[in-house]
């Protein structure tokens, strides 16, 4: 009996410590840009994109070359992650890519007023005849099947399925944390209970699905000035691929660290999530054909995976932005 209290106390307290590091995490990345926003936004001077569309084309012009420097910046550490192995390296990577998704929440502001200081990186992707950003749109389809028939019963779900993604997010985040600091505790060398058994990787699964519900509201920021919010699919995209990528890389050491263990554990629980046997022989496929393998083992195999399944999810986005659609303006308005 003292033996289960102790495993229940102990279990308790590192439930609430994983419930605050999530908390915080999630204050940091949803309250802090606010609170940054408002700050910034006394420094920085705000565009009228309809009265002073010239002021809009030279500073476009202007701050070109520094996006492609903070893009290319961004890129060298994703590259340099994963060819020298350091996960470290591509989690900034991703993380920065990630973060002009929060320069949405201040869409009817301009680029210079508050964070929309840091879309910098994308305004590369910026062209007027063609929204490169619509490149990654094929990730609102999830969204798109579950909200379109909420949508013809007269119910609009968009902005309550966001909010849902992201507290489910935060909640697999706080399980896998909580478990993966018990099997510390136990001295586990592979960590195979409770949520693992169904997720191999439930924290970077609840960052996917937490990031999905903020691109999400990003996506439905209306742009009240004028113009047209391109969303932060692509960025979302390529941020999870990057992660997805570490995770394979995860795979790699603990498959070397605990050999006879880890394979069993692996072929008892899935990657991610539970996914049918087909959908999951689909998804590897394109692994499968380049590396001539089920799993990339080395940086260069990484990065030839990561490159690999960004041109394809670009390549099915390319409806969307050779269609221009949705329409204006945007998925802001979509499906109405």
């Amino acid at each position: 009996m003292q033996e289960k209290a102790y495993r229940f106390g102990t279990i308790a307290v590192l439930f609430i410590l994983a419930g605050v590091f999530t908390f915080a995490l999630a204050y940091a990345t949803m309250e802090l840009p606010v609170i940054l926003g408002k700050w910034l936004s006394g420094y920085f001077p705000d565009i009228h994109p309809v009265i002073e569309p010239e002021r809009v084309a030279e500073f476009l012009e202007s701050v070109r070359p520094i996006g492609y420097g903070c893009l290319a910046l961004i890129v060298a550490f994703i590259f340099a992650g994963f060819v020298t192995g350091k996960k470290g390296l591509s989690i900034f990577g991703s993380l920065a890519l990630f973060l002009p998704t929060f320069g949405y929440f201040f869409a009817s502001m301009f680029f210079l007023a508050g964070l929309g200081i840091i879309r910098i990186p994308f305004i590369p992707f910026f062209d007027p005849s063609i929204n490169l950003m619509n490149f990654g749109d094929i990730s609102y389809l999830p969204y798109m099947v579950i909200i379109y028939p909420f949508w013809l019963a007269g119910v609009d779900a968009r902005g309550v399925v966001a909010l849902a993604a992201i507290v489910l997010g935060l909640f697999i985040f706080t399980l896998g944390t909580t478990a993966w600091f018990y099997g510390k505790v136990q001295k586990k060398q592979t960590v195979d209970f409770w949520v693992y058994r169904y997720s191999r990787h439930p924290q970077y699964l609840g960052f996917i699905i937490w990031s999905y519900g903020v691109m999400i509201l990003a996506a439905l920021e209306p742009v009240v000035r004028g113009g047209q919010n391109p969303g932060a699919s692509l960025s979302w995209l390529i941020s999870t691929i990057i992660i997805i990528c570490i995770a394979l890389a995860e795979e790699s050491k603990m498959a070397r660290r605990d050999e006879a263990g880890y394979q069993k554990y692996r072929a008892q629980a899935p990657f991610m999530f539970p996914l049918p046997g087909f959908i999951s022989w689909a998804l590897r496929a394109p692994m499968r054909l380049v590396l001539q393998k089920n799993q990339p083992e080395t940086g260069k195999e990484l990065l030839l995976t990561f490159i690999v399944y960004s041109l394809i999810f670009v390549l099915l986005s390319l409806p969307f932005a050779l269609l221009h659609w949705p329409p204006m303006p945007g998925w802001s308005a979509w499906p109405a």
